[in-house]
């Protein structure tokens, strides 16, 4: 599959989208802290999914499963600060204020907040994961995880991200885990939103990501959660796992969303 970049960037199936805007969610022209808003063509209230790319927080190439463009979801692909680039924490506070633009900006572009879903692929993953499930983060905007419709998670990492150990001074091995404030793992609640989890094969994906993620996964049902789905895609590697996913991921969003409606 090719590489996407950002410089060339275009939703797959644009016919049914209009042109997409690339936008600064955080009010500075750091091209890191934009994201680029395809809304579909002619439809009004729709849900969104806000997806942020892997690249362990070191590179930011485009990473996003081509089945989310299908004319029915708003798509929000979202860059942040690499590590290097700003201190330790900039990649989960860029994280959070991208959370917080689409829901301040929902009414402008016709978006659900009710419906706004919030996924990523690996590192992506991991913020998508840290800065809702740990209030901390969306509190400064007034909101909580209870507001987001769902968290997709394509193989991330549920312990404390290995590049914000290294920032923050972390000396032992970059695969010692370690479950801090930092860590998905540490927020378990009966009441977050629904969680999809993906990962690749043990052995074949990351290190122990498998098995972090399935550990998640029985925690959450441990404490009381209603709805979360985990998958280990048998013979996929890491980065195979994100163009394996579709099925599942588009499944469970819609699965959310008739949930919901039946709940209306």
């Amino acid at each position: 599959m090719k590489t996407k970049t950002w410089d060339d960037f275009a939703p797959l199936n644009a016919e049914k989208y209009a042109p997409f805007q690339h936008i600064s969610y955080a009010g500075t022209d750091d091209p890191e802290q934009t994201l680029y808003l395809s809304l579909p063509r002619d439809r009004k209230n729709v849900p969104l999914l806000l997806f942020f790319h892997g690249g362990g927080m070191t590179s930011n190439n485009r990473e996003i499963p081509d089945s989310v463009y299908d004319g029915e979801f708003a798509v929000i692909e979202a860059r942040y600060r690499l590590s290097g680039q700003a201190h330790a924490l900039a990649p989960l506070e860029d994280a959070a204020q991208a959370i917080a633009w689409c829901f301040q900006h929902a009414e402008e572009y016709s978006i659900d907040r009710t419906r706004i879903f919030v996924g990523g692929m690996s590192a992506g993953a991991y913020l998508a994961a840290i800065t809702v499930m740990n209030p901390v983060f969306l509190k400064k905007y007034g909101l909580h995880y209870r507001d987001i419709a769902g968290l997709a998670l394509i193989s991330g990492q549920m312990t404390t991200h290995f590049q914000i150990k290294a920032d923050l001074g972390w000396k032992k091995n970059r695969f010692q885990p370690l479950i801090d404030e930092y860590a998905p793992m540490a927020h378990l609640a009966p009441d977050l939103p629904p969680i999809l989890m993906i990962s690749g094969e043990s052995g074949l994906d990351l290190p122990a990501r498998p098995e972090e993620n399935a550990f998640m996964a029985a925690s959450l049902r441990a404490v009381g959660h209603p709805f979360v789905r985990y998958y280990a895609l048998s013979g996929h590697t890491h980065t195979g796992t994100l163009f394996s996913c579709d099925f599942l991921l588009m499944n469970f969003l819609h699965d959310v969303l008739t949930q919901m409606e039946k709940k209306q």
